[in-house]
């Protein structure tokens, strides 16, 4: 019989499972999806969670497949040697705390791994999408937020605190001459709340797929919001790039993927503050979609076989 790990990206608000042989690491197998039921609280998540593996095992099952491990990428801070949550944010109300590797080792009798959701994404790209054949490589998810990832000879390094990553919190410039969180500057909701502001609309009325549109037909102060925006995200990391040092960033999420539109103004604000000598840093989109997350949730998982 051949073997798998289930792969588990817990969301804000849905939870995607599936299978993936390690034989075959970017193949996904038995995709599936349910709500998270975030606001019932944690005891529901992992109702949830537990749930979807299940399904997961027995669809592997009837595949003809052995689950070996289950890998798992989770919203909010994680504490990979326990799968304890250690603090979370407020759209998973009781989320910080759980012992969510734990309660699914438990309930699987298998080994269980368990890092932050975008660190797992981005060991999905830097393993074997985007940033193969980099040693060190900085992964860059802009969607609602903004997270990272920072991969290294092929793994997640371990820190004091859990928090490596945590790229949300840099600083950069914002298009009023100011300076703000790159999240709060270049994120989906901070992008629509910018253009909101200067054209008086109201907010029912226009979000970020509507900004892109006006984009491409040609409304400058579309423009403006989505340049200004990345410009300061991608100044804003050039800062972090020089003291860290990495050979690739590789960026993904919701936004990160629109197109030339948010990659080229990012890229140039990152390349003109960069060092010299990194001038040869490579920046490039990510390449797995929306198998990302599965993808590095399984090779995470394999670690444990």
């Amino acid at each position: 019989m051949r073997t798998c790990v289930v792969a588990v990206d817990i969301g804000g608000t849905k939870i995607a499972t599936a299978f993936i042989d390690p034989a075959d690491p970017t193949r996904v197998h038995a995709r599936a999806t349910r709500p998270t039921k975030a606001v019932e609280g944690s005891r529901a998540v992992v109702a949830e969670v537990l749930a979807a593996i299940e399904e997961t095992i027995d669809a592997a099952t009837d595949a003809d497949y052995e689950p070996r491990a289950v890998g798992i990428g989770a919203p909010g801070v994680v504490d990979p040697a326990t799968g304890v949550i250690v603090a979370a944010g407020n759209t998973m109300p009781g989320w910080a705390g759980t012992a969510l590797g734990q309660a699914v080792a438990e309930a699987t009798n298998l080994p269980v791994a368990v890092h932050n959701d975008v660190r797992v994404m981005g060991l999905g790209e830097a393993i074997f999408g985007a940033g193969q054949g980099f040693s060190e490589v900085l992964f860059v998810s802009i969607g609602t937020g903004i997270g990272g990832a920072i991969i290294s000879g092929g793994s997640l390094e371990d820190s004091p605190h859990f928090s490596r990553g945590e790229i949300a919190y840099l600083y950069g410039p914002t298009p009023d001459g100011g300076c703000d969180t790159i999240e709060n500057i270049g994120a989906g909701p901070s992008l629509t709340r910018a253009y909101l502001a200067q054209s008086g609309e109201l907010v029912s009325k226009v979000d970020l797929r509507e900004i892109m549109r006006r984009y491409h037909s040609g409304d400058e102060l579309a423009r403006q919001v989505i340049t200004g925006g990345m410009t300061g995200v991608g100044r804003g990391l050039a800062a972090f790039v020089n003291a860290f040092d990495v050979e690739a960033v590789v960026l993904g999420g919701g936004v990160g993927t629109i197109g030339p539109e948010i990659t080229e103004p990012f890229t140039e604000a990152l390349r003109g503050g960069l060092l010299t000598a990194l001038s040869d840093l490579a920046v490039l989109p990510a390449a797995l979609g929306t198998d990302a997350p599965l993808v590095g949730a399984a090779y995470l998982g394999s670690s444990k076989v």
